[in-house]
């Protein structure tokens, strides 16, 4: 119920935001996904994705991984913290991807707005984003703090949990908000937003920080993928152009 409840209101807001100037449509839907793939797979996005490689690796071979782990479950977690952890972790669920591409599919061929822009680029991130995301899960194969086998080590193939899927989707819309809104401490706000889910994960023994990390790393990485204005269809441009006609 929560899932179609939450995508009926998603393009609702598409289709019913008000925008300055005519009806316009946002154009096709895929038509920028090459050139955001090749960002999103540049030297520059895997020298970030190898940066944060290494971090994962340092916590969850030195043990730091446990020790915060059994540090916050111990000193941290609280039924406070549940309660909140209640209320962010399901910005993370898989059916969000289903509703930012109805969002990005009315921003396409039915009408184009601020919203709509905001969500088209939110499929667009986890469009690419996602085969990241699902290779290093199951590629570095490595388990949650709640199963039975509970470590955060790397053993390619074992498990697919290396990397933190809650925390990828549920940053992509904050991480993409920083990037749109004027202000700069709004910007830091929704950038802060976009690790609660992520935290949400450590709290209730879902995750490890490593696997947290990654997520969040290659949330932000897809996010700086699709955030190019030379890549983008000039709206604005072409209401002007259509209100000179």
């Amino acid at each position: 119920m929560m899932m179609w409840l939450s995508i009926v209101v998603l393009v609702l807001a598409a289709l019913l935001w008000r925008s300055r100037g005519p009806r316009r449509k946002g154009g096709h839907l895929l038509r920028n996904t090459g050139p955001y793939w090749r960002r999103n797979y540049s030297r520059r996005s895997f020298l970030r994705l190898g940066g944060a490689l290494a971090a994962a690796a340092g916590l969850a071979y030195s043990g730091a991984d446990e020790a915060i782990e059994s540090w916050h479950s111990t000193e941290v977690r609280s039924s406070t913290s549940d309660r909140l952890a209640g209320l962010v972790e399901p910005a993370g669920k898989k059916f969000w991807f289903l509703g930012w591409l109805l969002v990005a599919f009315s921003d396409a061929y039915l009408r184009t707005n601020t919203f709509s822009r905001w969500g088209r680029k939110n499929f667009e991130a986890m469009l690419v984003g996602l085969p990241v995301l699902w290779t290093l899960q199951r590629g570095l194969g490595a388990n949650r703090p709640s199963s039975d086998d509970a470590s955060p080590r790397w053993r390619p193939l074992v498990a697919a949990n290396s990397a933190s899927g809650h925390a990828f989707i549920a940053a992509v819309p904050w991480l993409n908000l920083a990037r749109r809104v004027p202000s700069r401490s709004l910007s830091g706000l929704a950038s802060v937003l976009s690790t609660l889910t992520g935290w949400s994960r450590l709290n209730d023994r879902k995750h490890y920080l490593s696997q947290i990390l990654l997520g969040w790393t290659i949330a932000w990485n897809a996010t700086s993928a699709v955030d190019d204005p030379a890549l983008l269809l000039p709206v604005t441009t072409e209401v002007a152009e259509a209100g000179s006609e």
